[in-house]
């Protein structure tokens, strides 16, 4: 499904994201950690990409496993126990602590999940070799050689299995042995491709102090409002960091930690005021292009 939030500017999504994942950095609050998990997921729901949101729960339930289970080995405070194992203490501080660790991954997996939601690759592109042209170009190049890489890699196996090149060797020396031609041509490969790539690149004016933007993207309403709030948004949490309002010391007492304050309270309307902004943008942008389809 195209997602409404591509007619954003490339820096007002970029930016969004970036205060975004600065939040998650710096909070262990799971009341705050849950608001932006309701950012992340209203822009799954509006997008219709529900698929993306089960795989990214699938990617993170690995590494939740072994965060959790090394927290709860290798950290001993805590005040609540809730059984021994070999001597050995698990507490209930520890598994909280390790379960807000594993959630705030899980934040990050959907951030990036977002952002990809929100961008059009090719208007990107197009924004970024306009503003850093070295850098887009570097990024294209690498973008485009390791698939290349990989699919000629595969063929190159075949080919050299077919004249009888045992691949598949016992033994580390022999292994390498015998890919040793198979690396030498993909890498002489690879490098005839960047300079393909580059000079390609060159040619449509990369790198050219004349080079035409043909997507030149301007500043529209909506990009100055979600360009306010994520400010807004910032600057509050960082108000609430300065005043001590934000954090979550789970091991000096899980009964006594007291979650939800005044801080607390100001960065979750901060976050449903976000939330209501996407979902109504989404909502006029879907019944413009049903009005148009109509016409």
């Amino acid at each position: 499904m195209d997602s409404a939030f591509r007619k954003c500017n490339v820096i007002t999504t970029s930016l969004f994201c970036a205060v975004l994942t600065v939040v998650i950095f710096s909070t262990d609050n799971p009341v705050i950690l849950l608001g932006i998990f309701m950012i992340n997921l209203a822009v799954f729901s509006v997008t219709g990409s529900w698929n993306k949101l089960l795989n990214g729960f699938r990617m993170f339930i690995p590494f939740s496993v072994v965060t959790i289970l090394i927290n709860m080995i290798f950290v001993y405070e805590g005040r609540i126990t809730l059984f021994y194992v070999l001597g050995k203490r698990f507490t209930l501080e520890s598994l909280i602590y390790a379960s807000i660790l594993s959630f705030k991954l899980l934040l990050i997996i959907y951030v990036f999940m977002i952002l990809e939601l929100m961008i059009d690759s090719d208007r990107a592109a197009s924004y970024f070799s306009a503003k850093i042209p070295k850098t887009t170009l570097m990024m294209m190049i690498a973008l485009k050689l390791f698939p290349n890489m990989k699919e000629r890699m595969g063929n190159l196996r075949d080919v050299y299995y077919l004249r009888g090149v045992n691949l598949n060797a016992e033994g580390l020396r022999e292994k390498v042995k015998s890919n040793i031609p198979i690396m030498s041509i993909l890498l002489e490969n690879s490098l005839d491709g960047a300079f393909d790539i580059g000079e390609a690149a060159y040619v449509r004016g990369f790198l050219s102090n004349r080079r035409t933007i043909y997507d030149k993207q301007s500043l529209a309403v909506i990009d100055f409002i979600i360009l306010g709030e994520s400010l807004m948004f910032l600057l509050a949490f960082i108000y609430v960091k300065l005043r001590g309002m934000a954090e979550f010391e789970i091991y000096y007492g899980a009964v006594q930690m007291t979650v939800i304050n005044q801080g607390v309270i100001i960065i979750t309307g901060m976050n449903l005021v976000i939330i209501a902004t996407l979902l109504l943008y989404s909502f006029k942008e879907s019944r413009e292009r049903v009005s148009d389809e109509g016409q």
